[in-house]
């Protein structure tokens, strides 16, 4: 069972902890989660909005949100607060060689540690925040031992499979055996993607079919990743680099996962193209040239496109091509290393020369 579906069922029975702390990179997990929170905590609509505070760690300060995580509800059993991007405000304390008099004496001047030594039992406060501090620092020492922490770490790939079976069972659909192997192998781990395209193929399949085929997906999910990264080589090819950083932004945004999946297509487009070329320049016709790319069926339109684009390249371009990819790839890998910037400064060291 995924962490947020075991918290959501305490919740549900009235399981509540006075603090909670949500984090890890699974941020689809615990947006859902937070966006259930509220018609749980505060089952009455009427003063719902009395009662839940949504605040964001860049806007507010601890001092702000124990003032009113201390406040009583109004008309209501409980009153909930949840604070986003809580990195802002949850910052380690290295631990020192400081006196058992001089930690209890922060500790009473901390208001989140006396917030933690006695809560507001009528309060519910969920901090929301991506990468959990070092245990062994304040604040995170003392949220361990006296809050509830749940992470949500990136699924792993038949994790993911499974999440996806549950997802079309909760819409009212199933998935076929394979199917959710097959959108997994698409889509990557992102569930938030996963959940997008599941709303996407419900609606394919229309409201008589209660089953999603393999074909479904390989047809609707399938189709769309090939196109978009046909669209973005064609551009690379004709140098059109407005084109090009358009269609890979866009496909950045649609999650981390896509990020990998474009170094992938990328490295075969080159590699397609380095086979094209040998063979074109051996006489080799477009038939046997896609043969040896594997192109088959429909797919051997996609030839005479990759043979066009070869041309325009030298071997020494296309070597050069995979070294910058390669070395793109490494850099993304980087702590604070900007996506956005790097695949648009890589789109114009693949384009021809």
């Amino acid at each position: 069972m995924a962490a947020s579906d075991e918290l959501l069922k305490q919740w549900k029975t009235g399981k509540f902890r006075p603090v909670t702390v949500l984090h890890g990179e699974e941020e689809f997990l615990r947006g859902e989660l937070l966006r259930e929170a509220p018609a749980i905590v505060v089952p009455d609509e009427s003063t719902r909005s009395f009662n839940c505070d949504i605040l964001y760690g860049s806007e507010t300060t601890i001092d702000q949100v124990i003032s009113l995580a201390r406040a009583y509800p109004m008309m209501s059993e409980r009153r909930l607060i949840v604070v986003r991007e809580a990195e802002r405000i949850l910052r380690s304390k290295p631990a020192g060689t400081a006196t058992k008099s001089r930690k209890k004496s922060a500790q009473n001047e901390d208001p989140l540690l006396q917030y933690l030594n006695q809560p507001n039992p009528d309060t519910i406060l969920i901090f929301d925040l991506e990468k959990f501090g070092a245990r062994n620092q304040s604040p995170f020492r003392e949220l361990v031992e006296k809050a509830h922490v749940v992470e949500f770490p990136v699924m792993k790939e038949g994790e993911a499979a499974a999440w996806a079976n549950a997802r079309a069972k909760y819409m009212g659909r199933s998935l076929a055996p394979e199917a959710a192997r097959m959108l997994t192998g698409y889509l990557g781990v992102s569930l938030r993607a996963i959940a997008n395209e599941l709303e996407k193929l419900v609606i394919y399949i229309g409201p008589d079919r209660k089953e999603i085929s393999a074909k479904d997906i390989e047809q609707l999910v399938g189709a769309s990743r090939e196109n978009n990264v046909f669209e973005l080589t064609k551009a690379i090819g004709a140098s059109n680099k407005p084109l090009a950083v358009t269609i890979a932004l866009r496909m950045l945004d649609q999650g981390s996962d896509q990020k990998q999946f474009m170094f992938v297509m990328l490295a075969r487009f080159i590699e397609q193209m380095t086979i094209a070329r040998e063979l074109a320049s051996k006489g080799e016709n477009e038939r046997a040239i896609a043969e040896a790319l594997e192109l088959h069926g429909g797919a051997v339109y996609f030839a005479k496109e990759i043979i066009e684009q070869a041309r325009r390249y030298s071997r020494a371009r296309l070597d050069h091509a995979l070294a910058a990819l390669l070395e793109t790839e490494s850099l993304t890998r980087m702590r604070h290393a900007s996506d956005e910037l790097l695949m648009e400064m890589l789109l114009v060291r693949l384009m021809p020369g």
